[in-house]
């Protein structure tokens, strides 16, 4: 099971440089089962809100964005809930000394508690993971 975190996606619907790569990278883990968490979701939005609120998107694109993304999510991967002890293992990473955002220290927690592999293009996330024992997915971007 590859648990994508939301630079995966983003990167993915918002056409950040790499997106191909990306695109071709997940289609070769397919088989293995693709995972994101609604915390997910939640990065999405937030992602095209300032996306469009820089200036770098307009409103139609980050809604063309936003709908191919739920589209993909419906046809192509599980969606699991966020737990209660998933926010208390994520403030636990946050301790850490690799300065962890929240965000991506919940991230760490969910795929965590599901035994998957941590698909990110974040390298502070990726070492992360390292650091607590959680293994990764080298997916070039």
């Amino acid at each position: 099971m590859i648990y994508l975190d939301t630079s995966v996606v983003g990167a993915l619907f918002f056409r950040e440089p790499g997106a191909v790569r990306v695109l071709d990278h997940l289609e070769l883990l397919r088989r293995e089962g693709l995972v994101i968490s609604a915390w997910t979701l939640t990065e999405m939005a937030s992602v095209g809100g300032i996306k469009q609120r820089t200036g770098a998107i307009d409103g139609a694109t980050r809604q063309q964005a936003l709908a191919h993304f739920q589209r993909f999510v419906s046809a192509e991967l599980r969606t699991v809930e966020v737990e209660p002890a998933d926010f208390r293992t994520a403030a636990v990473f946050i301790d850490a000394p690799l300065a962890l955002r929240a965000g991506d220290a919940l991230h760490l927690a969910i795929a965590r508690r599901l035994g998957a592999r941590l698909a990110s293009l974040d390298r502070r996330l990726n070492e992360a993971a390292a650091f607590h024992n959680i293994a990764c997915e080298d997916v070039p971007g």
